[in-house]
């Protein structure tokens, strides 16, 4: 594919914002690099206003106003900021693929571009989008607390067919949404011990309520039964790609960097799993090389937390 047929979004602050810590000079190298890795695509700052963009090259600046945290006493503070620069920076693309990617993160290769394109599989029941979306695979968990949760995707970086960006991210605020009552009772009947919802699992929530209204909804970050379960594997499995920040050429903020990948997060074996069990595919899978890299380990720490959260919380629903 020509890199002309791709605008890349890079959305966020440019620098440390209300209280909201940044690494020195993360934007500029965000930017560079894709001048670097996507020679010819459209580049597009989305940002807040009163910002300092000396010496940032872009190609398309959008500055929106600042929403400001969210007041809605549910989750952590900044998820509608991640909307209104997401959505409006992606209303502007007018090429057929896009890529969401946070102002802190940058790339180091383009291998996501081809990757997209080599899992032609889908599951018959699950194609909301158009093609698949690549997700990066970093704080894509799969865990918390020693137990499976769902609606938990990275908000790193995004990318695929432009309308199905806008899929996920051209939404209405919270409180807008049909479901914000309903979920704000939950959250009031949490009892004590009980783990309110991430700001990831509310806005991914908030999108895929939008292309499926039937989608199990849940009200706590340890939540979901069996069928629920299920629904979120066909959705990953059929619908994105899910893989390491290196095999997509994504770099990291330093503070995401770790010498091992975490335990709670989704891998790409595993996705390849549900690929496999859920699209009808044949990828080879190296069992051992996942036991010896993230089994143990998951067993070594997985049952501790999951007995201490199980004493605190309710089981799942």
């Amino acid at each position: 594919m020509a890199f002309e047929q791709i605008s890349v979004v890079v959305q966020g602050p440019v620098q440390a914002y209300q209280g909201r810590g940044m690494e020195a000079g993360i934007t500029q190298r965000c930017l560079d690099s894709v001048r670097q890795h996507l020679p010819g695509a459209t580049l597009i700052l989305s940002t807040w206003p009163d910002q300092d963009l000396s010496g940032l090259d872009y190609d398309l600046l959008v500055e929106s106003a600042d929403p400001g945290p969210n007041q809605d006493d549910y989750c952590p503070r900044n998820y509608h900021r991640q909307l209104v620069s997401s959505r409006e920076g992606l209303r502007r693309v007018t090429t057929d693929y896009a890529i969401k990617l946070r102002s802190d993160n940058y790339l180091v290769g383009n291998q996501f571009v081809e990757r997209q394109q080599a899992y032609p599989l889908r599951h018959p029941e699950f194609r909301q989008f158009a093609e698949r979306v690549v997700i990066n695979a970093n704080l894509f968990r799969r865990y918390s607390k020693g137990h499976r949760i769902l609606y938990h995707p990275s908000d790193f970086f995004y990318y695929g067919r432009t309308e199905d960006l806008l899929r996920i991210w051209d939404q209405p605020l919270f409180e807008q949404q049909p479901f914000s009552a309903d979920l704000l009772a939950g959250f009031a009947r949490l009892k004590k011990g009980q783990v309110a919802l991430e700001s990831e699992q509310v806005i991914c929530l908030i999108w895929l309520l939008a292309l499926d209204p039937n989608a199990p909804v849940i009200h706590r970050r340890i939540a979901g039964d069996a069928s629920a379960q299920d629904y979120w594997d066909k959705f990953v499995a059929s619908n994105l790609l899910l893989d390491e920040p290196e095999r997509i050429g994504l770099g990291l903020r330093k503070i995401s960097l770790r010498a091992k990948k975490r335990v709670n997060e989704f891998t790409f074996h595993e996705w390849c799993e549900l690929y496999n069990r859920h699209c009808g595919g044949d990828l080879p899978l190296d069992n051992a090389a996942f036991w010896r890299d993230m089994g143990r380990r998951r067993l070594g720490k997985l049952p501790f937390s999951w007995l201490k959260t199980r004493l605190l919380d309710s089981a799942p629903r």
